[in-house]
């Protein structure tokens, strides 16, 4: 077999088989590459970590770019990506086209989703403060941060403009140093709102749950206005299905804006950014880590990073620890003062925990919640 084609197949293999997000990829691969096929240092992929963070889009799909370019040049680079996209592709156009079927308000199965939301908002708990340390260090990065909160919570504020402007923040001071759904209406328009998100995803897939609330959920969004409880269920898929999570979102969100075609271009545009920008960066690696402007500007970007990350889980403690419909989810929710649900913050805080503690691993994680969530039920 050729290595063109070894490549492909061991990337779709482990996007399909490989269920937590980016992190979880990029740690399977560093072992299927380095111990079984011998093409990387054991550990290599795991130290691009900060690389991968540093560029705009999906940290799954850099990892892909590095590991095929190395195995194979440009060409590998694209064979890779292909590789680790194409199971997101398939399963969530099948789920996307499938969504308004699946018995979410079975009792038994909102239940588990109830623990599924709640694992979900454990976990980016857990993410954000893993990498609070490294976003959020120093006075300026504090103010950036509060300033950059205070902004997210602002109605009418995009939270594409809050990344943009760390960004032009972030190259002055390294050079210093050294519209409405309806108008939506074709795919080369719906391309350039997807090529919009991947240019601004630095981090990894949660940092776009922000700008995903404000574009598609909720009555004040501007191109779906899906149901909150939809969402949650939605990113609960994203966790529970192969492949990285925002990349699993922009099919969804693709398909319900143009059908398959908007799926398919969703994918493809969310992609493209991070494509490039790796590409590029991999060219000249030593000279890019060096780069005064890419360090001013990850200085401006990883506080508001971390705010996003902050803003999702507060989003994400909304949709499932308080009841966000005009009844409980489930008969065995509990609600007290001010309608907190106090068995999905249990499941909440302990998936933080265990996630925060390297316990279990996040896929174990969301089993255990929605198991609980079912033992709650009975």
């Amino acid at each position: 077999m050729g290595k063109l084609a070894r490549l492909f197949i061991e990337m779709f293999k482990v996007a399909l088989f490989v269920v937590g997000g980016g992190f979880a990829i990029i740690a399977v691969c560093d072992e299927v590459f380095s111990r079984k096929l011998r093409w990387t240092e054991e550990g290599e992929l795991l130290d691009m970590l900060p690389l991968y963070q540093m560029m705009p889009g999906i940290l799954a799909a850099h990892n892909a770019v590095y590991v095929g370019r190395k195995v194979a040049g440009p060409v590998g680079s694209l064979v890779a990506l292909a590789g680790v996209a194409l199971p997101s592709i398939i399963i969530f156009t099948a789920v996307s086209m499938g969504y308004d079927f699946i018995p979410l308000h079975n009792p038994w199965l909102e239940s588990a989703f109830v623990g599924l939301r709640s694992a979900l908002t454990g976990v980016i708990i857990a993410m954000l403060a893993k990498t609070w340390r490294k976003s959020v260090s120093g006075v300026r990065a504090y103010a950036v941060f509060v300033l950059a909160a205070i902004a997210l919570a602002t109605p009418g504020v995009p939270a594409v403009a809050v990344i943009l402007a760390a960004v032009v923040c972030g190259v002055a001071s390294g050079l210093a140093g050294a519209g409405a759904r309806r108008a939506f209406q074709s795919s080369p328009l719906a391309a350039l709102l997807f090529l919009q998100y991947g240019a601004v995803a630095f981090g990894g897939g949660y940092v776009l749950v922000p700008v995903y609330i404000q574009d598609f959920v909720g009555e004040g969004a501007k191109y779906l206005q899906i149901a909150p409880s939809e969402f949650a269920n939605l990113m609960a898929l994203t966790q529970m299905t192969p492949g990285p999570i925002g990349l699993n979102a922009a099919t969804y969100f693709g398909y319900r804006l143009f059908g398959v075609m908007g799926g398919l271009v969703a994918t493809a545009c969310i992609l493209l950014p991070g494509f490039v920008a790796m590409s590029l960066a991999l060219a000249s690696l030593e000279r890019f880590r060096e780069s005064a402007v890419l360090k001013g500007v990850m200085a401006w970007v990883r506080p508001v990073t971390a705010a996003l990350m902050a803003s999702a889980a507060v989003a994400f403690v909304g949709m499932s620890c308080y009841d966000v419909t005009d009844s409980p989810h489930v008969s065995w929710c509990t609600f007290g003062p001010f309608n907190v649900n106090a068995a999905a913050v249990a499941l909440a805080a302990a998936a933080a925990l265990a996630v925060g503690l390297r316990r279990l691993g996040v896929m174990s994680v969301i089993a255990a919640c929605a198991l609980a969530g079912l033992a709650f039920r009975v």
